[in-house]
This record gives structure tokens, C-alpha cells and sequence, in this order.
């Protein structure tokens, strides 16, 4: 009886120490490859931002040919999450290009062969402000003169300062 007992405690603690360990156990995925983002017909140097609606996701610049990327972009990058189906948007020098692509597992741009060629649309020239109106004084009323109270009020703090003295000193 002993001999069982003994047994079936270590059965009952093995059986608690392999639900434990399996509990923190994780499991292995294979991963997705990324949508590979790049493009050409950029000038040497231009700063290509690839965005998800308006966060900057990650950025690339362009070299001497033009050439830009490959960025690879995975379902989550930094702020970013991506699933199939969302819209890719760029920005070329800080203003967003007229293009986008559709993001999928393993996707690249439509054009495999140029990739994404960005543009931005013209930007019309802006519009002089009108010259401000002349308002003249606003409604102030106009007066070039001193007003008599306020001479009166002045002379009046005078004569009290100076009379004010004059007691302080014959005080000592």
C-alpha cells in the first residue's frame, strides 16, 4: 500500500509539473513574408517616407540612379500594422506622392519592374494676402490735447507730495 501511495503522489506532482511547464510553453509560427516596398525615377538623395494612413511607417532614400528600397515591410512595423487589403501611401521629400499600393503577404508593387514611381501633384502658386485696410485709429477719439482734469489731478498729487514732506520733516 505504501508502494502505491508513493507512486501515485509522484504521478499527481509529475502530472502538475507538465501542465506548469506546458501552460508557458509557446509554439513556433512560421512567418510571413513581407510586402517589399521600393520604387524608382526619385532624384539622388530624395527622402521617401512609406506611410499607413498618416504614421510614418519607415523611410528609405534614393540613390544616384534613383533608385530607392527595398523597404520590407512586415504585418507590424514599429506603429504600423498591416493586414491584405490596406493602402500604402508614400511621401517624396516630405509631401505625399500621388501614389499608393495595396499591401499583402509577400506583395511587392504592381510595376515589378520600376516599382513605385512616386509623384506629387503641382502645387499652384499661392495667392498674395491683400494689403490691410487702412482703419485709421479704430474708433479711438482722436484728441491732441492734455485734458484739463488730468493737469488738475496731476498739479493736486503734486502739492500733497511736496506738502507731505514738509510735515515728515518737521517731525524729526
Amino acid at each position: 500500500m505504501t508502494f502505491l501511495r508513493k507512486t501515485l503522489a509522484l504521478s499527481a506532482v509529475l502530472a502538475v509539473a507538465v501542465a506548469l511547464f506546458g501552460s508557458l510553453a509557446t509554439t513556433a509560427s512560421a512567418q510571413s513574408p513581407p510586402f517589399s516596398a521600393y520604387g524608382t525615377g526619385a532624384a539622388d538623395g530624395d527622402a521617401i517616407a512609406i506611410l499607413a494612413g498618416s504614421t510614418e511607417c519607415a523611410t528609405a532614400t534614393a540613390d544616384a540612379s534613383g533608385q530607392w528600397g527595398p523597404v520590407q515591410l512586415d504585418a507590424a512595423v514599429g506603429d504600423c500594422v498591416f493586414a491584405a487589403g490596406d493602402t500604402i501611401s508614400f511621401s517624396l521629400n516630405g509631401t505625399v506622392a500621388e501614389q499608393t499600393e495595396t499591401w499583402a503577404v509577400g506583395g511587392a508593387p504592381a510595376n515589378a519592374a520600376t516599382g513605385t514611381v512616386l509623384t506629387v501633384a503641382a502645387v499652384a502658386d499661392p495667392v498674395a494676402a491683400p494689403a490691410p485696410a487702412d482703419t485709421g485709429n479704430a474708433g479711438l477719439a482722436q484728441s491732441t490735447s492734455t485734458s484739463s482734469i488730468a493737469t488738475l489731478l496731476l498739479a493736486a498729487f503734486a502739492v500733497v507730495v511736496v506738502a507731505g514732506g514738509r510735515v515728515a520733516s518737521r517731525m524729526r
